[in-house]
Parts: structure tokens; C-alpha cells; sequence
């Protein structure tokens, strides 16, 4: 299959991969981590002793971070990690990726992903023709055929994903890079629409 040049052959850039990874991995980041401040923990109001005469310091509350049970200060709030990243740096990471793994000799385009049956011993047979491959990332033009995901989901090893779903970080984590014809077909053409603004 003829490859689109300007979407399989573009120069490696590592720092636009860095940028599209790290916005990939902090957009996923749950930010659900919470810590009580003094309004918050449960305790009583009153104040604990005297404010002279005891000889101790003198304080108003024993909800303060410096006894034990009290509140924490400028502890973590939920709150969401993402960071902006422009729509034409996200579109140029994916190329390069792919660009990469062109380069490598590691993407292989197959007409259809189409198994016999959901055995996953044919897959496991597959995946040893195929040389120094460690791990597939299976990409499919529409929707993931329900005896390949059956076939597939045992192997930690074999990842299956749709087109509309291909990302950087995927591809980084897999050596080899299985795609479809419809799958290629859909991607350059994604890449080929005009950003909305």
C-alpha cells in the first residue's frame, strides 16, 4: 500500500511527542485526592485552656495543624491536572509517532482483521511469525470485531483499539503497529480535515 508522505513520512521531533504525552497522561489524571482544612475537620470550638496564666502557649482551637487529629494545611483539593495543548501540535504528535514507526520497518498494514475463530491460540500463533515483537497494537477502521476482542483479550500483550481512537502514548507503548487498510484510509483523512477554530 502507497503511504501518505505527509502523514507516515514526517521528520522526528521528540519535543512535540514529549508535549503530546505529557498532555495525554495529566488530561487522564483523576484529581480526586482531597485534605481537610480547619474548617472542615470535626472537632469542637471552644477554646482549649486559659489564654494566660497556664504557662503552655496559647491557642484558640484545637483543630490547628500542629496537633494531632487537626486539620491539613494547603493540602490537595480536587481538582482537574489538564493542561491546554493546540489542536495542530496533537495532530502533528500522532504523525510523528506513526511517521516513527514507519521509519522502523514496525507498522504492518493488513486488508482486515478477521479471525477464524475466538481461540486465542490463533492469535498467540500470529504473533510469533511476526519477528522481535514484543507488543501489538491491533488497529481497526470501524467497530472491533467481537472474535478478535474475544481472541485478544487474555494477551497482555495484544492491545486492539479503533482508528478514531489511536493516540501517541498507545503507539509508544507497543513496538509493532498491526492497521488495517479502512484504518489508514480513516487516519489520513482525519488528518487531512481542516482544524475547527
Amino acid at each position: 500500500m502507497v503511504l501518505d508522505g505527509d502523514v507516515f513520512d514526517v521528520p522526528i521531533r521528540k519535543d512535540i511527542v514529549h508535549r503530546v504525552v505529557r498532555w495525554q497522561l495529566a488530561k487522564r489524571q483523576q484529581g480526586t485526592h482531597s485534605t481537610k482544612t480547619i474548617s472542615e475537620v470535626s472537632g469542637t470550638g471552644r477554646k482549649p485552656y486559659n489564654q494566660k496564666g497556664t504557662g503552655r502557649a496559647r491557642h484558640g482551637t484545637l483543630r490547628g495543624p500542629q496537633f494531632r487529629g487537626g486539620a491539613t494545611m494547603h493540602g490537595p483539593k480536587p481538582r482537574s491536572h489538564a493542561i491546554k495543548l493546540q489542536k495542530k501540535v496533537r495532530r502533528l504528535g500522532l504523525k510523528i509517532a506513526l511517521s516513527a514507526r514507519t521509519a522502523e520497518g514496525k507498522l504492518l498494514v493488513f486488508e482486515d482483521l478477521d479471525v477464524p475463530s475466538h481461540k486465542t491460540k490463533n492469535i498467540v500463533q500470529y504473533i510469533k511469525q511476526m519477528d522481535e515483537t514484543k507488543k501489538v497494537l491491533l488497529v481497526d477502521g470501524g467497530d472491533i470485531d467481537k472474535k478478535l476482542k474475544l481472541a485478544t483479550q487474555n494477551l497482555h500483550y495484544v492491545n486492539i483499539l479503533p482508528s478514531i481512537g489511536l493516540n501517541v502514548y498507545s503507539i509508544l507503548q507497543h513496538d509493532t503497529l498491526v492497521m488495517t487498510r479502512a484504518a489508514i484510509n480513516r487516519i489520513v483523512e482525519r488528518m487531512h480535515t481542516p482544524i475547527n477554530r
